[in-house]
C-alpha cells in the first residue's frame, strides 16, 4: 500500500514507453520500479549495499530452494516485464536512471506453477519435511486466489476481499486504454492476458475503524465470546441502504483504479446528528462496494462484461458486506466452498505442477466447488443507483483539495 514513490511513479510514466501500454500507460507507486528509483535517491547507501532488490515471494523461494529466481506472474504485474515484447524495457530502465537495478535481480523468470527447483536440506530441516520435494513456482496472492475460486472461463472475474480488493479476470485478448492496473501477458495461463483491477484500501478501512472506534464493541464481544466483526455487522444490518445520507470515499490509501491517483484522500460527507456507529460502519462497506461498481463500469466501457462474479478472501466472511456488494453490483456473487480461496490456489498450482492435473484449468475445475450465490436485491440496486452517483461525483468536486493536502503533507 506504500505510496511514498508517487513522484518517481509519474516521472517513469511520463516516458511514454511502449511497454507500459500493459499498465495502461500508469505505473503504480506500489511496484517495483518506483520504489526502486525512490530507494536508490532517498537511502543511496541501502541501495549500493544490496546485493539483491527482490520481493518477499523471491526470498521465499531461495529460502525454499537455495537459489535465487523471479516469477512471472510476479514481474509482469509489478515490475514492467512483459514476455511479449522480450522481457524488461532498456530504454525505460535508462530513462529513469535504473540501469544498474538489473543486476540486482536474479536473471532467471519463472511462470506460475512452473521449475525444476527442490526443497533444500537446510529448508526441509527447518521445516520438518523431506528433502528434494518439488517446489512449484508461485504467485501473487489474488492471483493464486483467482484460481481458487474457479474463475478461470472468458468473463469470469474474482473479486478477492482482503485489506486491498483486487479483481481479476481473465481474456484471449488484449484489452488496453482503461483504468485497469493492467492487462497482463501470460501472467496466469501462457497464451492469455489477465485483466487486474483493485482498490488499494478496504478490509483495512474496515480494520482501522475496528481499532480505532469499535471499543464498545469489542468489550460486548470479549465478555460474550463472539466475534467483534459479527457485532459490528448487526449494527450495519439495521441501517438502511444508503445509510441515510452519509456517503463515504474509500480513498484511504489514494485510488487505485479506475482513478489511479495516490494522492487521493479517503472521507466522510453528510455527517448529522442522527449518525451513530452503525452508519459510519456500513458507509465503508457501501463505499468499497461503489468502488468496485466504478472499476466494472469503467472496464465494461473497454470490452470486458462480466458474466460471473466470484468472491473470496477474508471479507467475504461478511454476509452483510457480500450483500451489500450484490446489491450496489445488481449481479449475483458465487462464493467458493472455500473461502481462503488463496491457499487453495497455493495448493492447485502444486497439484498441477506435481502431475495430478494437465494444467491449471483443469485443476481449477477439479478443485473447487461453489456453495453458493448471493443474489441482488432489486429493490435495494434501485436505491444504490442515487448514492452511487454522489459517491462519483465526490472525488471530482475535492481533487484539488485532496492533491493540496497530500502535497502539504
Amino acid at each position: 500500500m506504500d505510496q511514498r514513490s508517487f513522484r518517481e511513479a509519474a516521472e517513469i510514466s511520463a516516458s511514454a514507453d511502449p511497454i507500459l501500454r500493459y499498465v495502461s500507460g500508469v505505473v503504480s507507486p506500489e511496484w517495483m520500479l518506483p520504489k526502486a528509483l525512490w530507494l536508490k535517491r532517498h537511502e543511496p547507501a541501502v541501495f549500493r549495499k544490496a546485493q539483491r532488490l527482490v520481493e518477499c515471494t523471491d526470498w521465499f523461494m531461495f529460502r525454499l530452494t537455495g537459489e535465487w529466481n523471479l516469477s512471472l506472474n510476479n514481474v509482469t504485474v509489478k515490475w514492467d516485464y512483459a514476455r511479449p515484447d522480450g522481457g524488461w524495457s532498456q530504454p525505460l530502465l535508462k530513462w529513469a536512471g535504473l540501469e544498474d537495478l538489473p543486476e540486482k535481480w536474479p536473471s532467471q523468470v519463472v511462470p506460475l506453477g512452473k521449475g525444476d527447483l527442490r526443497l533444500s536440506a537446510c529448508a526441509a530441516g527447518e521445516l520438518g519435511l523431506k528433502a528434494g520435494i518439488p517446489v512449484a513456482q508461485g504467485g501473487i496472492d489474488a492471483y493464486l486466489g483467482m484460481l481458487g475460486m474457479g474463475a478461470v472461463e472468458a468473463g469470469d472475474l474474482a473479486m478477492i476481499m482482503g485489506s486491498s480488493t483486487c479483481h481479476l479476470a481473465m481474456s484471449p485478448k488484449e484489452l488496453f486504454g482503461s483504468g485497469m492496473l493492467g492487462c497482463y501477458p501470460d501472467a496466469v495461463v501462457e497464451g492469455l492476458f489477465t485483466l487486474e483491477g483493485g482498490q488499494t484500501a478496504t478490509g483495512s478501512i474496515v480494520n482501522w475503524y475496528r481499532q480505532h472506534f469499535a471499543g464498545n464493541e469489542a468489550a460486548e464481544a470479549e465478555r460474550s465470546g463472539r466475534n467483534v466483526y459479527e457485532l459490528l455487522d448487526e449494527k450495519a444490518a439495521a441501517v438502511p441502504p444508503g445509510c441515510e445520507g452519509l456517503i463515504c470515499l474509500d480513498y484511504w490509501q489514494g485510488n487505485r483504479c479506475p482513478l489511479k491517483d495516490p494522492k487521493a484522500r479517503g472521507m466522510f460527507w453528510g455527517l448529522t446528528l442522527s449518525h451513530g456507529p452503525g452508519h459510519v460502519y456500513r458507509s465503508i462497506y457501501e463505499a468499497t462496494a461503489f468502488g468496485t461498481r466504478h472499476i466494472l463500469e469503467d472496464v465494461a466501457r473497454h470490452g470486458l462484461m462480466v458474466k460471473r462474479l466470484f468472491a473470496g478472501g477474508g471479507g467475504a466472511k461478511s454476509r452483510l458486506w457480500l450483500q451489500i456488494h450484490a446489491d450496489v453490483l445488481g449481479q449475483p456473487i458465487h462464493l467458493p466452498r472455500e473461502n481462503e480461496a488463496c491457499a487453495l490456489g497455493s495448493a492447485l498450482v502444486a497439484a498441477a505442477h506435481c502431475g495430478h492435473y494437465a494444467d491449471l484449468e483443469e485443476a481449477a475445475r477439479q478443485m473447487v466447488q461453489i456453495s453458493g450465490i448471493i443474489e441482488p436485491r432489486p429493490e435495494n440496486t434501485r436505491r444504490y443507483d442515487y448514492y452511487y452517483a454522489k459517491y462519483l461525483a465526490t472525488y471530482p468536486a475535492l481533487q484539488s483539495l485532496m492533491h493540496d493536502m497530500a502535497e502539504h503533507k
